[in-house]
């Protein structure tokens, strides 16, 4: 295949391929580049630029005669929101002249809470804030919440252009529902965004663990040398449980035998004890204890 080649059209009139008298408006997220309508008829004609009346160098931006100017957010020139006006001019004619003014805003940030909109009493609300924005700009985060005697804990981080500010709400009440609005500030620059959120009564207020005398489930034949697993199904009460495990000797060993794993997933009732290579000394009868943060109980054995 050939090269393609551009096709360029000159009136010899002009060197810009638009013509437009009144200022163009240029809209843009603070810090990112500024893309100028400032296309050339011919590639030989060179591009200058002025911002604020003033010729800058051309480090700050880039020309392409059938893109326009790019002009970058670079450290130590000024800030966007100090320009008020930039101005393409070439060296074909001194007529040739487009002006834009720039409209600055910020991204809208996002709040993230893993998809989740209803809480229960007690349980923690956990909100992340984050936006997207060029390194030469830091900036600050202000949470807006329903309940203003929410004790609350913030933290910020920046990873590269990425800010995020995360809000933990623990021990939520019902006074905690309502709208959650998080805005960002920058120079003079404002941008928010809200999260709606509910908080529950909890209407089961107890926790039982279903099958628990049906010996089929929970008796369990392995050999020395074998994987152990115990799994249990529970109903009532689904999130913050407590579980705690006992060996047959009535002791905690969670902890202490990297051999053994729980898990837990309270979206499906479902809550596990595993344990790898079991030894002679690993048989008898285990028992767990799950607790519900109202403080109700139940106990199971196997």
């Amino acid at each position: 295949m050939g090269q393609r080649k551009l096709a360029y059209y000159s009136d010899g009139i002009r060197g810009f391929i638009i013509i437009d008298s009144k200022p163009r408006t240029v809209k843009v997220h603070l810090g990112d580049p500024m893309i100028l309508d400032c296309r050339t008829v011919r590639p030989d004609i060179k591009v200058n630029l002025l911002i604020n009346q003033k010729q800058v160098s051309r480090l700050p931006y880039k020309f392409y005669p059938r893109e326009g100017v790019i002009v970058e957010d670079l450290k130590g020139f000024p800030n966007q929101t100090q320009i008020k006006e930039i101005t393409c001019l070439t060296n074909y004619r001194d007529s040739d002249k487009l002006t834009f003014k720039p409209e600055i805003s910020l991204r809208k940030p996002l709040i993230e809470n893993h998809n989740r909109s209803e809480y229960f009493v007690g349980e923690e609300i956990a909100l992340n804030c984050s936006t997207y924005m060029n390194e030469k700009y830091k900036p600050h985060f202000e949470w807006t919440l329903p309940n203003i005697s929410a004790i609350r804990e913030l933290k910020e981080f920046v990873n590269k252009s990425l800010s995020t500010s995360t809000l933990l709400i623990k021990n939520a009440s019902l006074s905690d529902s309502g709208q959650y609005v998080c805005t960002i500030s920058v120079l003079n620059l404002f941008e928010s965004n809200v999260k709606n959120i509910e908080v529950k009564e909890n209407i089961i207020q107890f926790v039982k663990f279903k099958d628990k005398n049906d010996s089929m489930v929970h008796k369990k034949i392995v050999n020395d040398g074998d994987d152990f697993l115990w799994d249990m199904q529970f109903e009532g009460y689904p999130r913050n449980l407590i579980y705690t495990f006992y060996n047959p000797y009535g002791d905690l060993f969670l902890h202490k035998d990297k051999r053994a794993n729980a898990s837990y997933v309270y979206e499906e009732g479902k809550l596990s004890l595993s344990i790898k290579r079991v030894t002679a000394e690993d048989f008898g009868n285990y028992s767990v204890r799950l607790e519900a943060p109202n403080g109700s109980y139940d106990e199971n054995y196997e």
